[in-house]
């Protein structure tokens, strides 16, 4: 039997990723309704898990910087 590594999951409130971004928890909210930022709900509350907010971070910064 193959087993994964432990690996800790670390999930970000809105308030967390918000604050990250330096944007307001409504923006953020507004990105994830139109599918802009990877989230889901855990208990009727969204939830973004902190390695797929990075790669997309990662992705947008790459997108700017070829736009740019």
């Amino acid at each position: 039997m193959i087993t994964k590594p432990d690996i800790a999951i670390r999930l970000l409130t809105l308030a967390e990723a918000a604050s990250i971004l330096k944007i307001s928890k409504r923006t953020l909210h507004r990105m994830i309704q139109h599918r802009q930022i990877p989230a889901f709900k855990v208990g009727g509350q969204w939830r973004i898990l902190e390695s797929r907010f990075q790669e997309w971070v990662e992705e947008e910064e790459h997108l700017t910087q070829r736009a740019g």
